[in-house]
């Protein structure tokens, strides 16, 4: 494989997303949307030349089109006239988004994108929007104000956005076949039994708090085949019993990654929202004031005026 044809690919792509962001119909956009999709096939062929096989064909083919979906969602949010559909279509990326991540068994970070960006932000998104000049139907299209209706810098705005894809590709194509093989069944059981033997609290939910756990608690799991954990603990009347114990999921994990090796960046990040939080309510606090001001002088003048016409 030419280590060059990604990059060509990839402004082949970016030439198209030009394209489309310049023009609003006609051939020049039509150019555009073939130009980017036959770039993002050209990549695709490129990328299926890369070593390793595939295991799942259904579970490809599904994530195939969660990506064609996004991709197809993100250029019309960025090219959308009505700003409203603008959303839909973040909305729609989003979701796409999310079915590729529970592909990938990452649950939580599917979870916590729908939960902040397809809630918390696009309900924001929804109250600019609302006010923002719009068009009453698309018959009156000149209602809407000329830098609504077309972009003030397409060039620019795909030059850079080649150059994100540029480096993703880079990542890819040159890392991907430098990562350590996937993990096994067995190593993902190792990790469930090393987190397990950290969650006594776990533990005792799932055999009964009145079960002694023993102090060595690690020693006294084992892992089987069947992807369970069995625990062997004394009861209060000192008789060994055997349990069967769930595996944590993937959200234990994150959660477990998060306290235990980065508490640093979970405390930064909290306070970096925290902040925001309270900026955010100080900036509406100015604008009711500013707003309330408005609606004073306002009244005032309206008064003034109806007493010097009587």
């Amino acid at each position: 494989m030419d280590p060059i044809l990604p990059y060509i690919a990839t402004a082949v792509a970016a030439l198209g997303l030009g394209m489309l962001l310049a023009a609003h119909r006609g051939p020049v956009r039509m150019g555009g949307m073939v130009l980017g999709l036959g770039g993002l096939i050209w990549l695709f062929i490129e990328a299926g030349q890369l070593p390793g096989g595939v295991e799942d064909i259904a579970s490809e083919v599904v994530f195939l089109i969660f990506a064609l979906l996004a991709v197809a969602s993100a250029v019309q949010m960025i090219t959308q006239q009505r700003p409203v559909y603008a959303a839909l279509f973040f909305v729609l990326v989003i979701l796409a988004t999310c079915g590729m991540l529970v592909l990938l068994e990452a649950f939580f970070m599917a979870f916590a994108l729908v939960i902040v960006y397809a809630g918390a932000i696009l309900i924001t998104y929804m109250f600019v929007l609302m006010l923002a000049q719009q068009a009453t139907d698309a018959s009156h299209a000149g209602e809407t104000p000329e830098y609504e209706r077309r972009s003030r810098d397409p060039g620019n705005a795909a030059a850079v956005a080649g150059l994100f894809m540029a480096i993703m590709v880079a990542a890819v194509f040159a890392g991907l076949p430098e990562l350590p093989p996937q993990s096994t069944a067995k190593d993902r059981l190792d990790a469930d039994l090393a987190l397990l033997a950290n969650l006594p609290g776990d533990i005792s939910r799932q055999i009964g708090s009145e079960i002694e756990l023993p102090s060595d608690l690690a020693s006294h799991l084992k892992a089987k085949e069947d992807g369970t954990i069995e625990l062997t603990a004394v009861g209060e009347d000192g008789t060994a019993s055997t349990f069967i114990l769930e595996p944590p999921g993937n959200t234990a994990h994150v959660g477990w990654d998060l306290v235990a090796s980065f508490p640093a960046s979970l405390e930064v990040a909290g306070v970096i929202l925290l902040m925001a939080m309270f900026g955010a309510v100080v900036l509406a606090r100015r604008e009711v004031e500013h707003a309330e001001q408005e609606l004073t002088a306002a009244t005032t003048d309206f008064g003034e005026s109806r007493e010097d016409q009587s």
